[in-house]
């Protein structure tokens, strides 16, 4: 496991480093090429290897984005642990932190504050107040400071580059798969298990209603293949996002069947994983309608799972 440091510890100095530097929202596979990357040049220089995050993320205090996290802090650390650092530094994305100059940031911060001797990046990395500094600069300050600088290209989806705005695009629009892909893992969700209306007890299939945070992106409304981890175990889990018609309810509701699952969840801690998209939300005259649904629904999430090379990291 990642040692993680925020606050004052987050750029004291811990020997020297290979590093690299930037939001990781996903901790996708573009970030996993660049992390595996900077694993190598740790080893091979005997340093440790270190992740420089941000948050909050730099758009999320920008109102005309509407941004959503696709995971949560204490995930992304996590996930940097997972795929490699031995040191995960998170600093604070202030309107001070964003006005500092390329060139002081990489000669105080990098080099200075934090003993980087190698960092690492993509062909496109910015920083520095109004993303003045690049990938060039990086090269000339190294040149002069002894940091050397590994660009990794961009790993490739469908032709174009893995980004987490794409999958936060996939995500919203229902395409789970496609997230999956750039993922190397399913997209989630994740909360606190509510009461709701026990409507799926009574017909037979109990589901969990979970409060998602105000913060995450979310699928488009739907019925989704999945999983649930509940504590160490995973189920396979049929996924309602959207309004209940069937019932006359509008309100958006994230609810999940788990299969195979018996015990009461209420007020635990859920995580839901995401691998396709089954359906969109129906309205069904009779409630017999809405069970024979359901009974498909979950051959289809049984089979979905059953051929899946997907887990929950």
């Amino acid at each position: 496991m990642a040692e993680a440091l925020a606050g004052n510890d987050a750029l004291a100095a811990r020997g020297p480093c290979a590093i690299t530097v930037g939001a990781f929202d996903g901790v996708h596979l573009g970030h996993q090429a660049i992390l595996r990357a900077t694993a190598q040049e740790a080893r091979a220089r005997g340093v440790v290897g270190a992740a420089l995050t941000f948050h909050p993320h730099p758009s999320a205090g920008r109102e005309d984005t509407g941004f959503r996290y696709l995971v949560s802090l204490g995930d992304r650390v996590r996930l940097l642990g997972l795929y490699g650092m031995d040191v995960v530094r998170v600093m604070a994305f202030t309107p001070e932190t964003a006005a500092i100059d390329a060139e002081r940031y990489v000669r105080d911060t990098l080099v200075g504050r934090l003993s980087a001797r190698c960092v690492v990046v993509g062909p496109t990395h910015r920083f520095g107040r109004g993303g003045a500094g690049d990938v060039a600069l990086l090269e000339t300050l190294g040149a002069e400071l002894g940091m050397s600088v590994r660009v990794v290209e961009p790993t490739l989806h469908d032709g174009e580059a893995v980004s987490s705005s794409r999958i936060r695009n996939a995500i919203t629009e229902g395409d789970v798969a496609a997230a999956c892909e750039m993922l190397g893992r399913p997209a989630t969700v994740e909360g606190l298990v509510v009461k709701g209306f026990a409507r799926g007890r009574r017909l037979g299939f109990p589901t969990a209603n979970l409060l998602v945070p105000d913060d995450r992106v979310a699928p488009a409304p739907g019925v989704y293949a999945g999983l649930a981890r509940v504590g160490e175990s995973v189920y396979p889990a049929g996924i309602h996002i959207g309004p209940v018609p069937t019932y006359g309810s509008e309100e958006p509701s994230v609810e999940a069947h788990l299969v195979g699952f018996d015990g009461d969840l209420m007020g635990t801690h859920l995580v839901l994983g995401f691998l396709r998209r089954i359906r969109e939300i129906e309205r069904f005259a009779r409630e017999d309608a809405l069970v024979a649904r359901i009974r498909a629904d979950i051959r289809q999430v049984r089979d979905e799972v059953a051929r899946t090379r997907f887990g929950l990291d």
